[in-house]
C-alpha cells in the first residue's frame, strides 16, 4: 500500500514537471497564438506566431496539437496578423492584408 503511494505520489510529480515544461517552452518559442473555431465547430485550428511574426497553423488534437502549415517565407519586421476566413469544415483561407496593398498574401489550407 504505502509502495503504490510512493509510485502514485511520483507519477504526479512528473506529470506537473512535463506540463510546467510545455508551458515553459510555448513562452519561449511562441510569441503570440490565436485559436479558430469552424463553422460547425468539428475543427479547431490554432496560428501561432513566432518571434519575427511568422505563422505556423496547428489543428487541435485532444492531447495537443498538429501541424498543418508553416509560413514559407522569413518574418516581418513589425507585427503582423493573418485572418482566418473558414471555407468548409476542413477547409479555410489564411489571408494577410498589408496597410498598402502591396504585400497581400492568401494562402488555401485543408485540414486532414
Amino acid at each position: 500500500m504505502r509502495n503504490r503511494m510512493k509510485r502514485g505520489a511520483v507519477a504526479g510529480g512528473v506529470l506537473l514537471w512535463v506540463g510546467l515544461f510545455r508551458s515553459c517552452c510555448d513562452a519561449v518559442f511562441v510569441a503570440r497564438r490565436e485559436v479558430f473555431v469552424s463553422p460547425l465547430g468539428t475543427n479547431t485550428v490554432i496560428v501561432e506566431y513566432d518571434h519575427v511574426c511568422r505563422p505556423s497553423v496547428y489543428q487541435k488534437t485532444w492531447f495537443g496539437k498538429k501541424e498543418i502549415w508553416t509560413y514559407p517565407r522569413g518574418g516581418f519586421m513589425e507585427t503582423v496578423s493573418f485572418g482566418v476566413e473558414w471555407l468548409s469544415e476542413r477547409q479555410f483561407k489564411l489571408t494577410y492584408n498589408d496597410v498598402r496593398d502591396e504585400y497581400d498574401e492568401e494562402y488555401i489550407i485543408d485540414v486532414p
